[in-house]
């Protein structure tokens, strides 16, 4: 809803994936986590989009309540774009 104006990139450097909205970017990696089953999950390491945010403030204005859901919505649409990335690699080995 608040990114639809948004079309980021996604480029893998080293063993982390960045996506780029261009004015903010979100930094996933793979951690390994788990006690007795071992499994390896995408973390959300670095999250720089205060300028994506103000931006949608001047589409849209946002009050308090509003942010929450606008957190949220980064991070699975980063996710997504790092999933859709990692899928689009596999098909092509």
């Amino acid at each position: 809803m608040y990114l639809k104006s948004f079309n980021p990139t996604v480029t893998m450097t080293g063993d982390t994936y960045i996506v780029d909205y261009g004015i903010g970017e979100c930094v996933y990696t793979y951690q390994r986590i788990g006690n007795r089953i071992k499994q390896d999950v995408l973390q959300l390491i670095k999250c720089d989009m205060w300028k994506v945010i103000a931006v949608i403030n001047e589409e849209t204005p946002l009050n308090d309540g509003d942010m929450n859901n606008v957190n949220m919505e980064i991070r699975n649409h980063s996710l997504s774009k790092v999933i859709d990335f990692i899928n689009g690699q596999s098909l092509h080995q």
